[in-house]
């Protein structure tokens, strides 16, 4: 089975075109030669570090989730959600930087990427807020679930992540060797 299909209409949204080359021109503007865009780029390794980035706020988002899931300790969970919450701003700031250097229909799918994110950052930082009220007390019910749905959330972001790098080509290198050869 392949869902790769399943992607095509984000390739095609022209109607993000014009907020897209926008913020894209912007952060251009204000990254184009400067130390921190090679940082945030990841020049100095030579491939995008976003997923780098991305995958540790993931990887304790995941952690809290199964924690939830499986009733292991609450004031875990809650910090390893807090974690994730504190440790997005750098795939952020990296994903957005990489993005700004994309074609146009890699930024398309760029730009939903990002959002479907927001809302699972939104969700997890909901989550948190709720543990955080009474931090001693077990999470209830809601927390859980709004964990658990920025888990499922971030899951399709990261799907699209995925096709934007893999089957799109997004950040990689022109000697990059094609496969099959």
């Amino acid at each position: 089975m392949n869902l790769t299909a399943l992607f095509a209409p984000a390739e095609k949204a022209s109607l993000l075109d014009p907020v897209s080359d926008a913020v894209a021109s912007s952060l251009r503007s204000v990254l184009e030669g400067s130390p921190v865009d090679g940082l945030l780029r990841g020049t100095f390794v030579g491939h995008p570090i976003h997923p780098i980035m991305a995958y540790g706020t993931v990887g304790l988002w995941s952690s809290a989730v199964l924690l939830d899931l499986t009733g292991g300790n609450d004031g875990a969970a809650r910090r390893l959600i807090g974690a994730g919450v504190l440790t997005a701003p750098t795939a952020l700031a990296t994903g957005w930087a990489t993005w700004s250097t994309l074609t146009v229909e890699q930024r398309r799918v760029g730009l939903i990427h990002a959002g479907t994110n927001a809302v699972a950052l939104g969700l997890f930082a909901a989550s948190y807020r709720r543990r955080a009220k009474t931090p001693d007390a077990p999470a209830d019910g809601a927390a859980k679930a709004l964990a658990v749905a920025g888990f499922a959330v971030a899951g399709v972001g990261g799907a699209l992540g995925g096709h934007l790098g893999y089957n799109m080509g997004a950040g990689v290198s022109a000697r990059a060797i094609p496969a099959g050869l």
